[in-house]
């Protein structure tokens, strides 16, 4: 936790003002939002709710990047700022224009060091359920999912044929509105799924339209739960929906085809979390 106790003024003082594009501080920019997701070391974190979740878990930053005139940070952003020597710059702002090209300019981001994926073992070693995600690749559900998952007390998150390189991509760091680094979230094979469903004690239980068994008994349901979710689509493979042992259905109007799959996912989950101890 950040401890206020550094002075924080009214004015916002800066290490540097980028003016020009050719700066160096630009080019670091414009180089990780070019590399995206595949950037090894650097991660781009926007907004100062990410930024402020990326700090609370440890997240090493490397600078802050302010684009707005008169520049303003909050206070927990600044003590960091000051107590870590975390320097800050000021973008003109055709310079922040230019390096989002077209996008919405964000008003605050911050460049970090990526930190160590989060593995299958990281989740099973938390209490609670765990959503598997086979197929989803959606950054927005992926990252409304770990929302829920965090507020309603999962353990994590698997991750299955996402696409994605990182969790840490920025996309995701956004729509998960920065709990990506609260919650762990791992990537992983459907092969590894065999070991990790015995290490992690979970009975591996799936959400699909053609379910047979009401959504409601799920909370009845003892003991520690996998909760398999599929792509919209396409569902989620064969072969790990056939290792679950209960497969359950929202009931809804048969004039709709289906639900979101972060919707599906947050009322299963809900129905987890109302369950009695």
């Amino acid at each position: 936790m950040i401890s206020l106790s550094s002075p924080v003024t009214d004015s916002l003082t800066v290490d540097s003002v980028i003016e020009s594009s050719a700066d160096s501080g630009a080019r670091r920019v414009r180089d990780v939002l070019r590399a995206g997701a595949r950037a090894r070391n650097t991660i781009l974190i926007d907004d100062e709710e990410n930024i402020v979740q990326a700090l609370r878990n440890g997240i090493r930053l490397n600078g802050i990047y302010v684009t707005n005139d008169p520049p303003a940070l909050s206070d927990e952003v600044r003590a960091a700022a000051w107590s870590d020597r975390i320097p800050i710059h000021r973008l003109a702002r055709a310079v922040a224009d230019e390096l989002f090209a077209g996008e919405k300019r964000t008003r605050v981001f911050a460049l970090a060091t990526h930190p160590h994926p989060y593995t299958l073992d990281d989740v099973a070693r938390r209490a609670g359920d765990i959503v598997v995600l086979d197929g989803v690749r959606l950054t927005g559900n992926v990252g409304a999912i770990t929302r829920t998952a965090a507020a309603l007390g999962g353990a994590g998150i698997a991750l299955i044929g996402s696409g994605l390189t990182s969790v840490f991509d920025r996309r995701l760091i956004r729509s998960s509105r920065g709990l990506v680094f609260t919650l762990p979230v791992a990537l992983a094979c459907r092969g590894e799924m065999h070991r990790f469903l015995r290490d992690a004690s979970a009975t591996l239980v799936s959400l699909a339209p053609d379910g047979t068994t009401p959504l409601s008994e799920l909370a009845s349901f003892s003991g520690r739960v996998a909760l398999l979710l599929g792509g919209e689509r396409t569902g989620a493979s064969p072969g790990l929906d056939s290792l679950a042992r209960h497969r359950y259905a929202v009931a809804m109007r048969p004039s709709v085809e289906s639900l979101n799959v972060s919707v599906a996912g947050a009322l299963a989950l809900y129905e987890r979390h109302r369950a009695p101890l």
